[in-house]
């Protein structure tokens, strides 16, 4: 393929040669719908696709987890009840997960086989452009939250009950709590996977309208790495979904966070009934240190992070320890 070669609706918008994976990274966008695909092409016996979407949260209810549990929970070609479960019985996969992020969702999967790739392939992209969710709002409340009334009314919901778990944990309490400190202005300060305060207050008719605006292939990027059959690929996309989308204005992304002053916080966490509450606390510290483009200072940040207090030995938990 060359620069502004186009095929099945996709046109090449760049060539780059990744010498450390022996591999030529090619960049295209549909011309019709502005969808980007990058392929990474090399000698991978994996052949992987993922569909992401970007995926900002503008409060607490979770509505992207719930999203993301959602989409597979059946579609127009595949309206089987649980065709992510299906899959795992029967595929020859070696990955096939869907992923939540604080800015995105990604739905990747990894075969060996040709045509169990392309089959994988299939099931998810009418999964997230096909949802019965739009027709079925049982699969909201089955997947989000619900009442139900046995002895009392109570809430119940998978990623409602999944957060509620998260939640016990006073590590992932302080962690939202840093997070909320530190980037007050954009969508980091948010839980992405849902508060469970929070993910009662989400309506059907929010949850579709979110759908709607987000999980739109102008607002998509699809990854390929591999020998895959990428003709076969692309003309899927253009043919069975593309071609009768329009563009859509493009989702902004988050601000930069501007520098905050962060007075002294106290959170409080839950202990159980029999616990002593004496000497049951915790302390942390956080610090902005620079940009997703960091690449460099990110990974000597997580190295000195490790060396500095990855485990009872490292230097500073072992000094803090024996005093």
């Amino acid at each position: 393929m060359k620069i502004n070669e186009s095929k099945h609706g996709f046109v090449v918008q760049r060539m780059i040669e990744v010498s450390e994976l022996n591999a030529t990274m090619y960049e295209m966008e549909h011309i019709k719908t502005h969808l980007k695909l990058a392929w990474l092409k090399r000698d991978e016996e994996n052949k992987t696709f993922g569909i992401a979407f970007k995926t900002l949260p503008s409060d607490d209810s979770g509505v992207f987890h719930i999203l993301e549990h959602s989409v597979l929970c059946g579609s127009k070609k595949y309206p089987v009840k649980e065709p992510f479960v299906e899959l795992m019985k029967s595929s020859m996969s070696t990955f096939l997960n869907a992923l939540t992020f604080e800015d995105k969702t990604f739905y990747p999967i990894s075969s060996r086989n040709n045509q169990d790739f392309m089959n994988l392939t299939k099931v998810y992209l009418d999964a997230v452009f096909n949802p019965l969710i739009l027709n079925k709002k049982e699969i909201f409340l089955q997947e989000g939250w619900h009442i139900e009334d046995t002895e009392k009314p109570t809430y119940k919901g998978v990623v409602l009950n999944e957060m509620k778990g998260a939640f016990s944990s006073p590590r992932e309490i302080m962690m939202n709590a840093l997070n909320r400190a530190l980037f007050k202005d954009n969508c980091y300060q948010y839980v992405s996977g849902g508060d469970p305060e929070a993910i009662t207050d989400l309506t059907y008719e929010q949850f579709i309208q979110t759908y709607q605006k987000y999980y739109h292939p102008s607002n998509a990027f699809v990854f390929l790495d591999g020998d895959v059959p990428l003709d076969d690929v692309l003309e899927l996309l253009n043919q069975e979904y593309l071609f009768s989308m329009e563009a859509n204005l493009p989702i902004e992304g988050p601000i930069y966070q501007q520098p905050v002053q962060v007075s002294r916080q106290v959170v409080d966490y839950e202990i159980g009934e029999e616990e002593n509450a004496e000497n049951k606390y915790r302390m942390a510290w956080g610090n902005v240190i620079g940009s997703y483009q960091d690449y460099e200072k990110v990974i000597a940040m997580q190295v000195l992070s490790d060396v500095l207090c990855g485990d009872n030995q490292a230097v500073l938990n072992k000094a803090l320890l024996e005093k």
